[in-house]
């Protein structure tokens, strides 16, 4: 016989009635973007539909081009102490909408594993999981989802549990941001959090910083999460729905994609380029950088990212600079770097104001980079995957990084690392045991 769980909060987070319900996830969902390609992982906030449903149908849209084989739901014990990760014993849960499946396959590895442990009290009262199932029913109403709730237990618990779930598993941490600060305390806070996650701090996040902190930080220990790159899709403060600026709540919401994956949709690429080649104009026209309105950009524009900007005249290199990790929201990194590639790559003379209209805008946006093991030159080469991988070699103080479009050139894995060799002011044939190599992947675009 097949067991339901009923809903908590249904009628008080979201609405109770099937028609209203399906009337305000569709609205919710009209004219959220789909991602590019489908993520990993999301961050979705978990507060009522009023206050936080735009966000979290924003983040859950970007999967809806995924084909899931199941997904799991991660999300902070607000109601009931516990120690360990938590999912109920029902085979199904009942949402005003329609019969949502628990993936008691998952479910029973994961006990067997001792990962999680069967607590209906955990979920009794629970909101965090499921103010999220009504918008994966609509988007995936065939997929079964695994409900989890995070007691008092470590980030190497809840990474060996995402990394032990099966291949094809869609991951969402649910968390909302600050909570009871004023609104300009919360928005200040909640852009230093959103700073943290997106420049690699998300191992070390706190629960003061977000509700949700232990399945945030568990992820990102992961081996899953090695080389995956956030985007932020929106971020909002309750204060500006109820009108109430000096006790609010923050929420925001992030996309997590596998690091050789495309973040921006054809809009924003064309958006980044277009700033990019208005930044350099004006700096040519003035003789001065200008001030770039970061806050201006959509939100995945001020994600924090790393980028390299290539300045090519007639197919040629006429400069290329970068940055290797995100230290800046992303337009002012390429409206930085692109200045850098005109003004002050050390192999040409800098751009002159003529030569604009000529000059061709390639762009770059790195993942994080990741060490890669290797005992000789040969292992290494043979772990290369030609096309994809960009490298950081270093070896004592000789340094230097080809971007992944250098193989269009290098496409031989030899000539691509003697090449780099070179490039760092290492002999081609250099080995040493001090020697280090980082990979890294890239989405890479270009004006037409």
């Amino acid at each position: 016989m097949t067991s339901t769980r009923q809903p908590a909060v249904a009628g008080r987070f979201y609405p109770g009635q099937p028609g209203a319900l399906a009337a305000e996830v569709a609205a919710l969902l009209d004219g959220a973007p789909t991602a590019p390609e489908p993520p990993v992982a999301v961050i979705s906030p978990h507060a009522g539909y009023r206050f936080s449903g735009r966000l979290t149908a924003r983040a859950l849209a970007t999967t809806r081009e995924a084909a899931p084989k199941s997904i799991a739901v991660l999300s902070p014990s607000h109601r009931h102490a516990f120690d360990g990760i938590a999912a109920p014993s029902q085979d199904a849960f009942a949402l005003p909408t329609g019969t949502q499946r628990i993936d008691i396959a998952t479910r029973a590895a994961m006990v067997a594993a001792g990962l999680i442990h069967v607590e209906d009290a955990a979920h009794d009262q629970e909101h965090g999981v499921e103010v999220q199932l009504p918008v994966l029913h609509a988007l995936h109403p065939d997929v079964p989802v695994l409900p989890l709730v995070i007691g008092r237990t470590g980030n190497d618990r809840v990474a060996a549990l995402v990394d032990a779930l099966p291949e094809g598993t869609l991951i969402v941490l649910s968390s909302d941001l600050s909570h009871f600060l004023t609104r300009d305390d919360a928005r200040a806070k909640d852009a230093r959090t959103a700073e943290r996650l997106e420049t690699g701090a998300a191992p070390d996040l706190h629960p003061e910083e977000a509700c949700g902190a232990r399945a945030i930080a568990g992820f990102f220990a992961s081996r899953l999460a090695e080389g995956t790159r956030l985007t932020r899709l929106a971020m909002a403060n309750s204060g500006e729905v109820t009108g109430d600026e000096s006790r609010t709540v923050g929420y925001g919401a992030w996309a997590i994609t596998a690091g050789q994956a495309a973040c921006l949709d054809k809009d924003l690429r064309s958006r980044l380029l277009r700033a990019a080649r208005e930044a350099l104009a004006s700096s040519l026209r003035r003789g001065t950088p200008p001030v770039i309105d970061t806050a201006s950009f959509p939100a995945p524009l001020q994600t924090f990212g790393a980028s390299f900007v290539t300045l090519e005249q007639k197919g040629q290199l006429r400069g290329c600079m970068g940055s290797l990790r995100a230290h800046r929201p992303l337009v002012e990194d390429v409206t930085v770097n692109i200045q850098k590639s005109a003004f002050e790559d050390p192999r040409f003379r800098r751009l002159k104001e003529r030569e604009l209209k000529r000059t061709a805008i390639k762009i770059a946006i790195l993942s994080p980079a990741r060490r890669v093991s290797f005992a000789n030159l040969q292992d290494l080469l043979s772990q290369l995957v030609p096309g994809r991988d960009g490298l950081i070699l270093r070896d004592a103080d000789r340094a230097g990084t080809f971007l992944p479009m250098v193989w269009e050139k290098l496409p031989d894995p030899r000539a691509f690392v003697e090449a780099l060799m070179v490039k760092a002011g290492l002999p081609g044939d250099h080995w040493s045991d001090t020697l280090t190599v980082d990979r890294f992947h890239a989405e890479t675009f270009a004006e037409a």
